[in-house]
């Protein structure tokens, strides 16, 4: 008995991907940028929005916290670094100068991204449940930029799936593997790195048997050497400062790779803390935000739970306000697509 042919669904996403690269990356990262968590020294802020990165302060010693209105003494000569959490920016200051939010204010690219701030920035057809059990939505690398030229590549699992296809597509990389019993494959060792500076596509196919199910393709851009250097300094220099690792996190570093956009950075780093074992609202809240930005709602959702709980515990009200917001906008976003 004759059967109707099935269509090549491996040709099909292969030349999918090929499209996919001449189109610019769409990234809506969530780029929430909240007061900061209250801190523990009496001279510091309640609301921090920068932090002292150098000497040459007639009052303010290296790692202070800076709050809006608060004025900068430089000494003659002297310039001082300081880093503004709500702009994400490095500002060299070599004068008297305020502290303020003109010289401090969000980046005007805030207006066009998707996070609890700006919902109508936010998609009406992100991925939910449903989509997450029948199509290996690419989680890992997270968002549309990184700096990692050998990302480890995750994914969800597909519901009778019993293998998966893992293609990577671009300017001087071309390659497939295929997985079985994982959703995870670290980048092979013997194929060549993606360049910096290019985009490329990174497809993940669902199989059963021999019979591919599904499949999801996702955009990557590798930044620049001269970015990548900038932000891995800048990192290092946070490092230097020695501060405790849940607000190094939460505040400098997560303000150092959102700079570029980079959730991928930041999600890692927050996880990081997370496997410490950290009990910070605050962690888990932005690690709601950032999963939100990657538009992965599960994830999204699972990090505001425990943050909800944790500020709760701690009667963080602050915090149990921003956990609404995201859990508001997830549901919102749920609406949408229900429509």
């Amino acid at each position: 008995m004759l059967t109707e042919p099935k269509p090549n669904l491996k040709v099909f996403a292969f030349q999918i991907t090929k499209i996919l690269l001449i189109l610019a990356p769409i990234i809506l990262p969530l780029s929430s940028v909240w007061g900061q968590q209250k801190t523990l020294d009496r001279n510091s802020c309640y609301e921090p929005s920068g932090r002292v990165y150098s000497t040459g302060d007639r009052f303010l010693k290296v790692g202070k916290f800076l709050c809006l209105g608060q004025r900068i003494n430089p000494i003659k000569g002297s310039t001082v670094k300081v880093l503004c959490f709500l702009n994400r920016k490095f500002l060299y200051i070599n004068q008297s100068t305020v502290f303020d939010a003109q010289m401090c204010a969000p980046p005007p690219n805030e207006t066009v991204q998707c996070s609890v701030l700006n919902i109508i920035a936010c998609p009406r057809d992100y991925k939910g449940q449903d989509d997450e059990e029948n199509e290996p939505i690419v989680t890992s690398p997270y968002g549309g930029s990184i700096i990692n030229n050998r990302p480890e590549i995750s994914w969800n699992k597909v519901a009778n799936a019993d293998s998966y296809t893992v293609v990577v597509l671009g300017n001087g990389v071309e390659w497939e593997r295929d997985v079985k019993d994982s959703t995870v494959l670290p980048y092979p060792e013997d194929e060549k790195e993606l360049q910096y500076g290019n985009t490329y596509t990174i497809t993940v196919i669902s199989n059963k048997g021999e019979r591919p199910l599904s499949y999801y393709p996702k955009v990557v851009h590798l930044l620049p050497v001269d970015d990548v250097k900038q932000i891995t300094d800048e990192a290092q220099q946070v490092k230097d400062l020695g501060l405790l690792p849940d607000e190094a996190a939460y505040l400098d570093l997560d303000a150092i790779f959102m700079s570029k956009l980079l959730l991928d950075e930041s999600i890692k780093t927050l996880k990081a803390q997370v496997l410490t074992g950290s009990k910070n609202p605050t962690i888990y809240r932005l690690l709601g935000d950032r999963y939100l930005g990657a538009l992965l709602p599960s994830e999204a959702e699972q990090a505001y739970t425990i943050a909800g709980q944790l500020a709760q515990s701690s009667a963080n009200k602050s915090e149990l306000e921003k956990v609404q917001s995201g859990l508001n906008l997830l549901k919102w976003l749920k609406d949408q697509k229900s429509k």
